[in-house]
């Protein structure tokens, strides 16, 4: 195998006409291919997932149902400045130096080095350009329609558009399709049977909006009557441009979007219009108990690795997409791609991640009860504390949460707003 090899397929809808020497397929035609490792879902994860098993030298082909990678369900994320290597610093709009958290009645600005808000689109795409420099194969509009199972293990997929179709064997499916849509979260679905508890969905949305004077600061916005168990949130972009959004339990996206902006009418947003907009659901009950079977694995979203807390995703996929990759082709290397040979995922990423899940779980569900008045509470115990907003910041966005929470939660008033049962449970995690 080539290492650089690239095999990018564009599948239009009209014709269907695959390039690099392809021919037409006519309906009822289906092609079947091998390969060592099959991704689905052309996310961080997926990206990731894919670059890392390519450079074991694996065959590996990706999948992605849209028509391009990056930009399809998110426009931009907020990360900590350790998680950009030197070529992924090129999505990064801006470096943040301040981000405002807003309650019912109290405000707090937090100053200092907050790492900063990438443009996923760009982000997402220089993945791309790492995965496919290792050698891995990418499909546009490839969507994944069913997987292929023999004997209760899963061999491979079926993508299917139009009245194209095409089998592809694989030793091991990465399931990376996120957690929205019909066509996501195959190991959940597809292999267990199940889906997710939707009181502990929750859903957003988010506008590109124009028009706005530059501020290089983040603000997170929290209101029980907008965002129920979520928040709302203002990140700026390049010049003349920010993300607005919203994410809660049990809410419309949309309506719930429109009205924040509406009704609560942040300063910022004064004459700003929407040019675009990014809907996604995100499972805040923690990870699946299960994110591997025979010949499966599941990553990301789709595996429910998302800290509850605050919704983010970004931190985990990356990682977690990396360790999926490299134990994939270890155990096609080896001729065991059980789920016990598959299991040695799910310890590393439990190893590394589970006492944060849990911890993000512990204090969101804290949360969720009397949201304002708790809010209020905790902004008001930042006041005039440098070190313990920086601490709050850490533990709710994700960044770095165990090495923050004694911090937090040592403070007597915080304690207090928590409750002594959930912090003596998040400390005895830590």
């Amino acid at each position: 195998m080539n290492p650089q090899a690239v095999n990018l397929k564009y599948y239009v809808v009209d014709f269907f006409l695959l390039i690099n020497n392809d021919h037409p397929k006519e309906e009822g035609d289906e092609m079947v291919e091998k390969y060592d490792v099959v991704v689905a879902g052309g996310g961080p994860a997926g990206l990731v997932a894919a670059k890392a098993a390519a450079a074991e030298g694996a065959k590996v082909l990706l999948l992605e149902l849209q028509a391009q990678i990056g930009g399809q369900t998110q426009s931009a994320s907020w990360v900590p400045k350790d998680l950009l290597t030197p070529k992924l610093k090129g999505a990064v709009a801006t470096k943040l130096k301040e981000v405002r958290l807003h309650a019912l009645h109290e405000e707090v600005r937090v100053r200092g080095d907050l790492g900063a808000v990438v443009d996923r689109r760009q982000f997402d795409k220089l993945l791309a350009a790492e995965a496919a420099s290792s050698g891995a194969e990418i499909w546009l509009s490839a969507p994944v329609r069913e997987l292929l199972v023999t004997d209760g293990a899963v061999r491979g997929i079926r993508t299917e558009a139009g009245g194209w179709s095409e089998q592809i064997q694989a030793e091991v499916v990465v399931d990376a399709t996120g957690a929205r849509g019909e066509w996501s979260s195959l190991l959940l679905r597809k292999v267990l049977g199940k889906d997710w508890h939707r009181e502990r969905l929750a859903f957003s949305n988010e506008y590109l909006m124009a028009n706005l004077k530059d501020e290089k600061v983040a603000e997170l916005i929290f209101t029980s009557y907008f965002a129920p168990g979520g928040y709302a949130w203002i990140y700026p972009l390049e010049k003349g441009f920010a993300i607005a959004g919203i994410q809660g339990i049990r809410i419309h996206p949309d309506a719930a979007l429109d009205e924040f902006i509406g009704k609560q009418a942040p300063p910022r947003l004064t004459g700003a219009v929407p040019v675009a907009a990014f809907r996604s659901q995100l499972p805040l009950g923690g990870p699946l108990k299960q994110t591997c079977a025979d010949g499966i694995i599941a990553v990301g979203g789709s595996a429910g690795q998302i800290y509850p807390l605050s919704g983010q995703g970004l931190r985990y996929a990356l990682r977690c997409g990396e360790i999926a990759g490299r134990v994939a082709v270890d155990a096609v290397t080896d001729g065991d791609v059980t789920r016990e040979r598959l299991s040695e995922y799910e310890q590393g990423w439990r190893s590394e991640f589970g006492s944060e899940f849990e911890v993000g779980g512990l204090l969101h569900s804290s949360l969720s009860v009397s949201q304002d008045r708790k809010m209020d509470s905790l902004l008001r115990a930042l006041v005039g504390k440098p070190r313990l907003q920086r601490a709050f910041i850490d533990v709710f966005t994700g960044f770095k949460p165990m090495r923050a929470l004694p911090v937090l939660l040592k403070d007597a008033e915080i304690a207090r707003v928590f409750g002594r049962e959930t912090v003596e449970k998040a400390l005895a995690l830590k």
